[in-house]
């Protein structure tokens, strides 16, 4: 049933969509001289003519079996991607056809198949929301009658799951390495002046200290359905870093989380207890606890906003003059920008303050801050992503060792990629660099981090 469903959806689409019946003369012209050399006799129209009659033919195994081998030459091309996707979701190969359709909406946003197909496809991993955006954007469009009754049988199954759902359980585990300048995060200056105006030469833990570093972490969460739009919600994850030339600096952080969602038509609210263990070598450093209220709204398919107050409560056992109370309030936005299958921007802007628990002025300051981040398909499977982020830290009391008010601006750049590799597997390099300027030495440092993570989702 499912498979004459596709077939309707696709044939019918077809008929709207202007040049379709002739696609393996379209996409012949769409590949370089240099690419179709380099492939078989036939070149890419004979190739795509053999899939489409294979699939025609209910053949979906023997189609995949010969394109696979030309995804190096032809991956790019729209009409080779949508047959690949067709094979690999028609074989049970739902994570490969997701790549292959977004390929073909990166070059062809308006593409109705492919669209209807990749919905089809998100179904079949289970990411609902996903499917239903899509669902929603084909049904959005001028379509026959016949092909809206089936787009609209699709939304109507995810509904009712949605009427009726049980819990939802996530996890992942994650392993990586990498390089990093500055784990001690020491100081750039040669020297230092004292307040009394004698200087100082940084030694030791106070320079900056390059390492290899071996990563891993995971995580899991919960969400249980409670009726009236309410969800009760746990979980957490762990991180650790290991550096090899300098193991006293090793952090591993556990982050834990419970609480309630809250949904009714765009908005959502959440409100969660919050736990964060941080244990740096072999002792603790620091222990938080504290909640997070938030809420978003989905204005429409492509813009979502929100707002966020955080606080906590920090604990520093071997430094009890550092213990505080900190809290942030915030504001976020994300826009899909061009087409749905286009670049996503996400902006922020936050301020708060840190607030000693005894009464040391150069320990109390306030925060603001922003950060911006889009993240766009880069092709061959990868989305890649860049961060750039800015915060402000200005103290209330001066410094009495270097006589000085400590004022920081911490910038953040990250730029990264990600690639999915079947349904479980994701690989994320990234590269972090960090400027943090103080007007106290010891806190005026920079680092860049280059990371490879692998990450495998239950």
């Amino acid at each position: 049933m499912i498979l004459h469903k596709r077939r309707m959806v696709a044939g019918l689409l077809a008929a709207i969509v202007a040049g379709s019946s002739c696609f393996a003369q379209q996409a012949a012209g769409e590949v370089s001289a240099a690419k179709a050399s380099t492939a078989g006799p036939a070149g890419l129209a004979g190739l795509l003519e053999r899939a489409h009659s294979l699939l025609a033919q209910g053949r979906p195994e023997e189609a995949l079996s010969i394109l696979t081998p030309q995804i190096p030459w032809y991956a790019g091309s729209p009409e080779f991607d949508y047959l690949l996707g067709i094979s690999a979701l028609d074989t049970g190969r739902p994570g490969d056809a997701i790549l292959a359709f977004e390929r073909v909406l990166a070059v062809q946003p308006d593409h109705l198949q492919a669209r209807a197909e990749i919905a089809r496809a998100y179904l079949a991993v289970n990411e609902k929301e996903s499917a239903r955006r899509q669902f929603e954007v084909v049904a959005a469009n001028r379509i026959p009658p016949e092909v809206r009754r089936v787009i609209d049988s699709y939304l109507a199954l995810i509904g009712r799951s949605d009427e009726t759902p049980g819990p939802k359980l996530l996890a992942y585990v994650e392993f990586g390495t990498g390089w990093d300048s500055n784990v001690s995060l020491g100081s750039l200056s040669n020297q230092w002046l004292l307040g009394s105006g004698i200087p100082v030469t940084p030694i030791g833990i106070s320079k900056p200290i390059s390492s290899p570093v071996m990563l891993a972490g995971g995580g899991a969460s919960a969400v249980i359905p409670m009726g009236g739009g309410w969800d009760a919600t746990a979980g957490g994850q762990f991180s650790g870093h290991w550096y090899t030339s300098e193991h006293t600096l090793d952090i591993v952080s556990t982050d834990l989380f419970a609480g309630v969602n809250y949904q009714a038509s765009c908005h959502q609210f959440s409100m969660l207890a919050q736990y964060q263990h941080l244990h740096v070598y072999d002792t603790t450093f620091r222990n938080a606890v504290g909640g997070l209220l938030q809420w978003r709204c989905d204005v429409d398919s492509r813009t979502q906003v929100g707002t966020f107050l955080q606080h906590f409560d920090l604990r520093f056992p071997d430094l009890g003059e550092r213990d505080a109370r900190r809290n942030v309030a915030g504001a976020t936005m994300a826009r899909v920008l061009g087409s749905q299958s286009g670049p996503v921007l996400v902006m922020g802007a936050y301020g708060g303050n840190e607030i000693p628990k005894q009464d040391i002025p150069q320990l109390r300051y306030q925060l603001y801050g922003g950060r911006a981040a889009v993240t766009t398909w880069l092709g061959a499977g990868w989305r890649g992503s860049a961060a750039l982020s800015i915060e402000y830290r200005n103290y209330a009391g001066e410094e009495p060792l270097f006589g000085t008010v400590r004022h920081d601006r911490q910038t953040d750049l990250r730029v990264g990629a990600e690639r999915r590799f079947g349904r479980h597997w994701t690989i994320f390099p990234e590269i972090v660099f960090t400027r943090n300027a103080s007007t106290l030495p010891p806190n005026d440092f920079q680092r860049v981090q280059a990371l490879v993570t692998a990450r495998y989702g239950f």
